[in-house]
């Protein structure tokens, strides 16, 4: 009998990561709060009744976990898969509830914050690999436990070598005044944004002491970052990390396009191969002095240096990430990666194509356009753009039409309303 998933939130990332467990002969169902989402509608799931239409998660956290709890209770599935962050830290707070009926593939809640809160992340950086690597950047209202204790509620202990995770502490202040006035020297544009922003959602550009300001009084004056604005290109390194069966595999991407232009979610993605990267070696030590069991994204900005090609970290996203589609359908495929792993089955060799490029046609096609309106790379974005060899459409599936009207019906609902 073939392994059984729930997949939470089911929009365009997790429809394809459906179709990826589906293509492996999982048995898939899909949850979401929204009634429309096209995962729900797939034509690889088999019985839809088995589908969930939850609360949403960031409206009423204690109602979407009793309904999960209770529909995996009902239909025993085998494991348990949010792939966004709202999803995955609520359900990772219950994690021991949640294991009582389901597999749980994620760390326990302390230490997936290790690296989705952007200060922890950062110190665990800045302690192994030094500032090299990193933005600068400062801390304003920190109203949070210290990372060393995060450290201990998470169980991290000395890793095979009996070494414990070095960290080095960002420089906090308790308000944007008093970082103002100890900072006479900053360079603007700076960022803004909140320890645990996602989807570009709580990130504010700021080009003055007066907006620095303003925007600190929107993030609510409390656990905010202020960080040096990089100029450069939008790479990932995604990873997964496992120790038996003992995997680790990393996937790069570069971003083409985004939308919103001004520094939204990718819409247009390459491959790219960073095996050879510093900063992939810093990944692979963070992971292993971690221990870590899981699924990973890193981002980071390409820098131009007289010295040739910098990479600086940003963040870390450790749950499934935008670009996933891409990397699975050049043979990573985290998503049955992570499941297999979970239930100890065979893992299949790994051969990555790096060739295949992918995109979010509806976006892309906004994106496209307003960079054009902007004078942004005209000649290189069209070329990009009509190069449709080699090229996956996350939002397109005509071998799954259900599911693509429903993208369809979306994409141009929302168009419409932007207008």
């Amino acid at each position: 009998m073939a392994a059984r998933v729930l997949i939470l939130n089911s929009f365009i990332k997790g429809w394809n990561i459906l179709k990826s467990l589906a293509d492996d002969s999982f048995e898939v169902n899909a949850g979401d709060y929204r009634a429309g989402a096209p995962g729900l509608f797939s034509n690889r799931i088999k019985d839809k009744t088995k589908n969930l239409i939850y609360p949403n998660p960031k409206l009423d956290e204690k109602a979407f976990t009793s309904s999960v709890l209770e529909h995996i209770q009902k239909h025993e599935f085998d494991i348990v898969l949010p792939v966004n962050a709202a999803e995955m830290m609520a359900l990772a707070r219950i994690k021991n509830e949640i294991l009582k009926y389901s597999l749980f593939p994620f760390e326990n809640y302390h230490k997936l914050l290790l690296l989705h809160d952007k200060k922890y992340f950062h110190e665990l950086i800045s302690g192994i690999c030094g500032e090299d690597l990193l933005p600068q950047s400062f801390s304003v209202g920190d109203q949070t436990l210290p990372l060393s204790e995060i450290m201990e509620k998470a169980g991290v202990g000395p890793d095979p070598d009996g070494k414990m995770p070095a960290f080095t502490p960002m420089e906090n202040f308790p308000t944007a005044d008093q970082f103002l006035k100890s900072k006479d020297d900053l360079n603007y544009p700076l960022i803004v944004k909140t320890r645990r922003a996602t989807s570009a959602v709580g990130v504010y550009r700021v080009n003055s002491a007066d907006q620095l300001r303003s925007a600190c009084e929107n993030l609510g004056h409390a656990d905010i970052i202020i960080q040096q604005n990089l100029v450069g290109r939008g790479v990932g390194i995604s990873a997964i990390r496992w120790d038996n069966p003992a995997m680790v595999h990393l996937f790069g991407h570069k971003r083409v396009r985004e939308y919103p232009i001004s520094g939204g979610a990718s819409t247009s993605r390459e491959p790219w191969d960073a095996d050879s990267e510093k900063a992939a070696e810093a990944i692979r030590d963070l992971l292993y002095r971690l221990n870590w069991h899981g699924v990973v994204m890193f981002e980071f900005k390409e820098i131009e240096t007289s010295e040739g090609q910098k990479h600086l970290f940003l963040e870390a996203n450790p749950r499934f990430w935008g670009s996933v589609p891409l990397a699975i359908v050049n043979g990573v495929n985290f998503p049955s990666l992570l499941c297999r792993a979970t239930l100890g089955m065979e893992i299949p060799e790994v051969k990555n194509k790096n060739s295949v490029r992918a995109r979010i046609i509806f976006s892309d096609t906004l994106s496209l356009v307003l960079n054009i309106l902007k004078g942004r790379r005209i000649f290189y974005n069209l070329f990009d753009y009509f190069k449709f060899w080699n090229l996956y459409l996350d939002d397109i599936d005509m071998g799954d039409f259900p599911a693509t009207r429903k993208v369809v019906r979306q994409m141009l609902a929302e168009f419409f309303s932007r207008r």
